[in-house]
Formats: structure tokens, sequence, C-alpha cells
């Protein structure tokens, strides 16, 4: 999310959550397949995240690695239903993301949905879900639901996740890597996401 910065690896480790062994062997990992490197401070950064996040991208099967469970909504109105997210209680307001075209239509209007793909954090118990559904008005359904609420494989995909105009979506980068291997136009929008992404990085190196 943020490839100019240069990290010590215990802020690294920190950041991401996990031990400092495993941060070191990632970098090394990185390093020695030339996506990384130290510099004159002995500091890690990332010296090409464009062939990274491909490479990432590539090898990652959205639908493979989480858990997807079937609910449906009548409303047929992408806009009407966004606006029930702004109602969801504090309790909860924190334990979704949106991805998929869902997430691109709200960071980068390309391909309108026609389902709504969220993640939904471990932490939400029964009761969470419930008070989630109701105020989402999604039912549960056998197969074919238009609405997707899924159980990551890991937490770190709430990583940068961020809240626009009142719902959350997951980062550009997550959101990119779930895009490229989904069908239905998923790596048309990736591709176009992931323009809008270097632009940034660009204009984070020029400042």
């Amino acid at each position: 999310m943020r490839p100019s910065r240069t990290w010590v690896l215990r802020e690294l480790a920190e950041e991401a959550r996990v031990s400092l062994g495993m941060a070191y062997y990632v970098t090394t990992s990185l390093i020695q397949r030339g996506f990384a490197d130290r510099d004159e401070s002995n500091r890690f950064i990332l010296t090409d995240p464009y062939r990274l996040i491909r490479q990432w991208a590539a090898s990652y099967n959205y639908l493979f690695l989480n858990k997807l469970s079937e609910y449906y909504t009548f409303e047929t109105e992408f806009e009407v239903f966004l606006s029930r997210f702004t109602k969801l209680p504090n309790r909860v307001r924190d334990m979704y993301a949106l991805t998929l075209h869902a997430a691109a239509w709200i960071t980068m209007p390309y391909v309108r949905p026609t389902d709504l793909h969220i993640y939904i954090s471990s932490d939400m118990r029964r009761k969470e879900l419930t008070i989630f559904t109701k105020t989402l008005n999604i039912s549960p359904i056998e197969k074919s639901g238009n609405v997707k609420l899924v159980t990551p494989y890991d937490e770190g995909i709430f990583y940068g996740s961020k809240v626009v105009n009142e719902v959350k979506i997951i980062s550009p980068v997550q959101l990119y890597v779930d895009l490229f291997n989904y069908p239905g136009r998923g790596e048309e929008a990736a591709g176009k996401l992931l323009e809008k992404m270097v632009k940034e990085w660009r204009a984070d190196e020029v400042v």
C-alpha cells in the first residue's frame, strides 16, 4: 500500500501482526526473488511493487481460498442497498468490508455490480450476524444468491480497509488481488484499478 516506504524489520512485523521470524522469512524471500532490497541504512524497501502485486494476484484464487455463504436481497437498486450500510449499529460496523465489483464501483465506477461480495470478520458471532443481515434485509438462500457473505481465509484481508461515503471497502491492494482471477470482467476491472494505484504510487514518490 505504501511501496516507497522503508521499514525496520520489527516495524514491519508489528504492522503486519506477525512474528519477527515470519517477517524475516518473507522479506528474505522477497529480496531473493528481486522484489525488494536493503537501502544504505539497512532498511527494507520494495524495488518492484508492480511485478510483486501482479505475481501475487496471478497465484491467488478468491473463490478457492474464501468461504462464501449465499444470501438474497430483493433490492434491485445498488445505491439503495448501499444506503443500508449506514444504518448498521456500531457493534458490527467494523466487522465487514465490501470487495470485488461492489467495492470497485465505489472506488472507481467501471463495471456495475450484479451481486455483492461482503467480507465478514471471524469475530462476528451469531448475534452480530443476525443484526447484520436484518439491517441489510438479506435472507439466506441455498444457492445463487445475489449477496455473498465471505468468511476470509485470513483476517489480514481487512488491513487498510477504509470507509467511503459511510460504506467500508477493502484496500485497493486487496481489491486488485481479489478481482484479478475473478470471472465476469474481473481481470479487466483489476487492470483499471492497478493503473490508478500506480499513478498514486508515483505521486507519493514525488512527494
